[in-house]
């Protein structure tokens, strides 16, 4: 579908006003108000709802707007794609991970996917986690493998599991002296207001995790005295194994670390407690074969540890 000037519709959506939209364009309020109606009359819909201030978008508004934003990256995605193959390089895949999650999950992933896509050049975005999203909204990346978002106004996202968590300290420890739970055969643990005056290394308050745990510590009316905030898991889990604290860690990247044979792993609460994991990506963005392939292989690796039907 062929729109004339789509990049006014989009400003207007932007400013939520037809006057900053026609300032913003350096054009009369006048002729983009003309505009509008046209583009209305010749879709045969009311897009925007003019008996709010600001402006609301219809419906079918929202469809149309979807629409157009889905085109911009496509076309902006074919200019790109077009250069790369009149310069012979290399598609490219930019990916957003956390840096602790890229470590246990890429050495798995990466043969596989470049068995399938040799020629694809897969770009690495490390980021803190909150960061990732604003990387997938900017379209710096094509997708990102973080907890499920809590601002879905420019995003969307893929369910991938709902990962257990593990609480992890030193076998030797003295407060688990007399508890035998393993990686492999984790038991709950059986009083979290054990912790409240031991060492805690938890991840910022704001991420995903950690409104999880903190939530589950209210819920079990545990106040720990001892808290250490890291913005890196594998800082968490090489305290833990040094009788250094305890760790709250996801599942999935434990299995990795070297210190697995000093740790002790329990889950937390009954049922036990879970984080959901999904990959996350620009709303109505494009995602390429390769990307599809990527996501996929995600998904499969990752189907090992989804706890959604135990």
């Amino acid at each position: 579908m062929f729109v004339k000037n789509p990049d006014y519709f989009l400003t207007i959506v932007k400013e939520r006003s037809i006057s900053r939209a026609a300032e913003r364009l350096y054009l009369s309020q006048p002729y983009l108000s003309q505009y509008l109606a046209k583009l209305e009359g010749s879709l045969g819909v009311v897009l925007l709802d003019r008996s709010r201030s600001p402006l609301r978008l219809t419906p079918a508004g929202e469809l149309f707007h979807a629409y157009l934003e889905r085109q911009s990256f496509l076309d902006r995605q074919l200019v790109s794609d077009l250069r790369d193959l009149q310069n012979k390089k290399r598609p490219l895949l930019h990916i957003g991970v956390s840096p602790w999650r890229g470590s246990t999950l890429l050495p798995d992933i990466l043969p596989l996917f470049e068995e399938q896509y040799p020629d694809v050049q897969v770009v690495l975005h490390e980021a803190p986690v909150p960061e990732l999203g604003e990387l997938a909204a900017a379209n710096v990346i094509d997708f990102c493998i973080m907890q499920t978002p809590g601002d879905l106004d420019e995003l969307t996202y893929e369910p991938v599991m709902q990962e257990r968590i593990f609480l992890a300290g030193h076998r030797e420890h003295p407060l688990l002296q007399g508890l035998d739970s393993s990686y492999d055969d984790p038991k709950p643990f059986p009083d979290l207001r054990l912790l409240e005056h031991e060492r805690v290394v938890m991840l910022p308050p704001d991420w995903r995790l950690s409104k999880l745990l903190y939530n589950t510590f209210s819920v079990h009316s545990v106040e720990p005295q001892n808290i250490l905030i890291t913005t890196n898991t594998t800082t968490a889990i090489n305290l833990a194994a040094e009788k250094m604290g305890f760790a709250f860690l996801q599942e999935s990247g434990v299995s990795r670390t070297p210190y697995l044979d000093r740790l002790a792993c329990f889950t937390v609460g009954e049922p036990p407690l879970t984080c959901p994991l999904a990959v996350v990506y620009k709303k109505n963005g494009f995602l390429s074969p390769a990307a599809r392939t990527f996501i996929d292989l995600v998904k499969e690796f990752y189907s090992r540890y989804d706890r959604v039907s135990e």
